[in-house]
């Protein structure tokens, strides 16, 4: 699902865009999407006409708008730029776009007959397996990085790597596979020195980065989600998340609703050798309980941060990112042994999540635009795709 042809500020520059919009856009550009004026307009002839902002084009407006499209889109090939998602997002900048056609109401006046409902049965059991064979891919506990258009509009990207060499608006990774259930003991102290997906046999792991490349200085907010899964494996999976380099980690609260421990609050009979990851955790008094000391060892407890929700793991805000200024994230996740919730059940099971990154100031609420119509049928498409490949 990855989109690593985004165009980076440079390449806008080349193919005479920037980030201002049509208004900025050169002459040769504005001639396509502007009314000439110079006398007569011919009338599109059909019921599929086209119109851009509710209003009916001329014929002669939509050769100039495919013209125009026919012309930035082999400009962008030309820069290896062949997603058709920013092809689309640059052409709509430029009113280079028509409005979207209400294809409904178009195939019940072009069909008539009792066979018009036979074909729509097909189409909506076509419909359910392909919806079924998302599903199965979405399933396999997958873990994506996601960052909202207006993000990338003001400039932002994310990357695997520090260089930025393939900047991205989506990070894609592939889910780890039988995995036992671990400890924390077991995740590596340098876990978050390995760039890009790097997954132990007994763990998820993976490393990213985001950068702002625009002109402005903005503050943004992350928040990590449990998107998908079975067997409620959620309920024995702890998470790590690294923010340059500070770390934290969670797990979800227990049955009745206290927090998590290991041992539990009223168990000091044992604990964790000489606490580790206590040097990398952003507070390690809040995480780290020391319980008793003997012949110089050090005894903890381990206290993950609650999920925030049954579905949010945990959030964060970073203000003010200056341009050029990048934050570096490493998320981890095991089945934590040591965890009552970790029994012979979880076998099969999976657990799939996601992160996504919003500007502090955006208006849209993110929760109810991820759960709209439109956001959960981009989904499902974007699902889609990555089954067939």
């Amino acid at each position: 699902m990855e989109d690593k042809n985004i165009p980076t500020n440079e390449n806008v520059e080349e193919v005479g865009i920037d980030e201002k919009g049509v208004d900025n856009a050169p002459k040769k550009w504005k001639a396509s999407v502007q009314k000439s004026g110079n006398g007569e307009r011919t009338k599109q002839k059909g019921p599929f006409k086209k119109t851009r902002g509710g209003e009916e084009l001329t014929r002669e407006e939509v050769n100039e708008i495919n013209q125009g499209r026919k012309k930035l889109r082999k400009e962008l090939r030309a820069k290896g730029i062949k997603s058709k998602k920013e092809f689309e997002l640059i052409a709509s900048s430029l009113g280079l776009y028509f409005d979207k056609t209400k294809w409904f109401p178009l195939l019940m006046w072009f069909l008539h007959g009792r066979w018009l409902w036979a074909l729509l049965g097909a189409l909506a059991a076509l419909m359910a397996v392909l919806f079924a064979l998302s599903l199965i891919s979405q399933m396999q506990g997958h873990f994506t990085i996601n960052m909202s258009e207006s993000m990338f509009r003001e400039g932002f990207s994310l990357s695997e790597t520090v260089g930025f060499e393939n900047p991205t608006m989506r990070l894609f990774a592939q889910a780890a596979e039988n995995v036992p259930c671990v400890s924390i003991t077991d995740i590596h102290d340098d876990v978050d020195s390995v760039d890009g997906q790097h997954n132990e046999a007994t763990y998820f792991a993976y490393t990213f980065y985001i950068r702002n490349e625009g002109e402005s200085t903005v503050s943004y907010n992350w928040t990590c989600h449990l998107n998908s899964e079975s067997h409620d494996m959620s309920d024995a999976a702890w998470i790590m998340i690294f923010e340059d380099g500070k770390m934290k980690f969670y797990a979800k609260p227990r049955e009745d609703g206290t927090q998590e421990a290991l041992p539990y609050f009223n168990d000091n009979t044992r604990g964790y050798l000489n606490c580790p990851m206590y040097d990398r955790a952003a507070d390690p008094e809040a995480q780290f309980q020391l319980i008793t000391s003997k012949d110089g060892n050090n005894f903890y407890r381990m206290i993950p941060y609650s999920f925030l929700s049954s579905t949010t793991v945990a959030g964060g805000t970073v203000t003010s990112v200056d341009p050029m200024e990048s934050h570096k994230y490493t998320v981890v996740i095991w089945l934590e042994g040591d965890d009552p919730d970790c029994t012979d059940d979880l076998i099969g099971g999976h657990a799939g999540m996601d992160m996504n990154f919003t500007l502090i100031d955006e208006e849209i609420d993110e929760n109810e635009e991820n759960n709209s119509f439109s956001a959960k049928w981009d989904a499902f498409w974007d699902n889609l795709v990555f089954w067939k490949e």
